[in-house]
């Protein structure tokens, strides 16, 4: 007991009361109750298969509804709670390891869900064994063997809580960093995100359709298959998000390169799921994208700033790099794969559209002049944050910015939508339908001039607050 984890173990006295280990299998058993009174059959074995399916359901559906109301709230709770009480100061100073902190916060904050979802688990792998054993419902309903089934479903329901409850954990613990306050609203918000992304990930996973293929870079693959292993992934990835977290609380050096290779792989991933050229614009479409995340999260901060600028001045590499924002690297990331999709469009061949008489929008100057203006436009929207952060009302920043994009995206497109001036859409928005050059204004021009524009608003925004006249927030 002494060699373990010592954050887990805390938890294990604080959350594993008797009367709680006690009062879980009893809710859970009302449960089953409730569904035998809907779905049992006199005289058929084990209540007859509608039952055994309906515990199957109950199982696995109580599982994925525990853990996103309850699990994901008191993961994001754990680091909070201790910032709003105090305490986590001294935890940062005690002798536990980054790797050591991050899963005994993990697995301890959520050991009585844990609990929890192992029953339900246990409910779910059971129900499915004798559902098959004595009905053969099983590998007739989802076209698979028995032992497949079993696999997916374990796996994938543990990935998926894995997932869930780190990267809640994450995001609440990025969005208390920089005030070093913590509040229940950064609870509440980054739980909404989570259950918002895992609803749509988890909705792949328990199809029931079973036994269906989807087209992965050319590959038939199984779609139950292709969904555990990707919870599986994604689950691993939010860990090392979560341990490199961890590590910057801890005042351990980060050197950004674990962001990156996260967005690669996404990119990898999103791309699988289109042909052709479209496959590269999708990769680069998700890391251009993705440059908003750490914005966000991380939001720009001047101070960091500050000392970024005057390592480069310095020529300090090392410290640059240290400081360099996470959507700068990303940004620039983004500019080499929009760089090799306009190449790979433009060097494209139209002519297999034409010989088939097909009109084709997805060809050279197009898809090319569109990808180009959207990242100018992107470009623009993080120069726009950083101009946010360096202002008076700092702390407002993220606000402030959402307002702006509320309006150039929503308000001014829909004005002009309603005037009929459609011509005047690619100054707002990127437009599908544009050419990358063309002989009149070249509609990339637009957002070019307006990340001019801002990079210079930024320019003397930044000399206000380098003579020190703006309080760094």
């Amino acid at each position: 007991m002494n060699r373990l984890n010592p954050e887990l173990r805390r938890y294990l006295w604080l959350e594993l009361s008797p009367a709680r280990l006690v009062a879980m299998p009893l809710v859970i058993g009302a449960l089953m109750l409730l569904v035998g009174a809907w779905a049992f059959e006199p005289g058929r074995a084990l209540g007859g298969p509608g039952l055994l399916e309906g515990l199957a359901t109950l199982g696995s559906s109580g599982f994925v509804v525990l853990v996103l109301l309850w699990g994901a709230r008191l993961a994001a709770n754990a680091v909070v709670r201790e910032i709003a009480g105090r305490t986590w100061d001294q935890q940062r100073l005690s002798s536990a390891g980054a790797w050591t902190m991050t899963w005994g916060k993990l697995a301890g904050s959520t050991v009585f869900v844990a609990y929890g979802c192992l029953l339900l688990l246990l409910l779910t792998l059971v129900s499915l064994v004798c559902w098959q054993v004595f009905y053969g419902g099983v590998e007739a309903t989802f076209r698979a063997p028995l032992w497949a089934v079993l696999v997916q479903a374990a796996v994938g329901l543990i990935a998926f809580a894995v997932l869930v409850e780190a990267s809640v954990m994450l995001i609440a613990m990025t969005a208390v960093a920089r005030r070093e306050t913590g509040r229940q609203l950064d609870v509440s918000i980054a739980q909404i995100v989570v259950i918002v992304v895992a609803f749509s990930l988890f909705s792949s996973f328990s199809n029931q359709g079973g036994g269906a293929d989807l087209v992965w870079y050319g590959l038939a693959i199984d779609e139950l298959w292709f969904a555990v292993a990707s919870l599986v992934a994604f689950a691993a990835w939010a860990v090392i998000g979560l341990w490199r977290r961890m590590r910057v609380e801890l005042q351990v050096r980060n050197w950004p390169v674990m962001w990156p290779l996260f967005v690669l792989f996404a990119a990898f991933w999103a791309a699988g799921f289109a042909q052709g050229q479209a496959a590269v614009v999708v990769a680069a479409v998700v890391i251009l994208m993705a440059g908003y995340i750490p914005a966000v999260l991380e939001q720009p901060d001047p101070v960091r700033l500050r000392r970024l600028f005057g390592a480069l001045a310095q020529r300090d590499a090392g410290t640059a790099l240290r400081f360099l924002p996470l959507w700068l690297v990303n940004h620039a990331l983004a500019l080499l794969a929009v760089a090799i999709a306009a190449l790979v469009l433009l060097g494209g061949n139209d002519g297999e559209g034409a010989q088939a008489g097909i009109e084709s929008i997805d060809g050279l100057s197009f898809a090319a002049g569109t990808l180009v203006a959207f990242y100018l436009f992107v470009t623009r929207d993080l120069l726009l944050l950083v101009f946010a952060a360096l202002g008076r009302g700092g702390r407002r920043a993220f606000a402030t910015w959402l307002l702006w994009m509320a309006v150039l995206y929503g308000l001014v497109p829909m004005i002009l939508a309603a005037l009929g001036l459609y011509a005047s859409l690619p100054v707002f928005v990127p437009v599908w339908d544009i050419p990358f050059l063309s002989f009149a204004v070249p509609p990339v021009l637009w957002p070019l001039l307006q990340v001019v524009i801002v990079l210079a608003l930024i320019r003397w925004r930044w000399r206000r607050f380098a003579t020190g006249r703006l309080q760094a927030p």
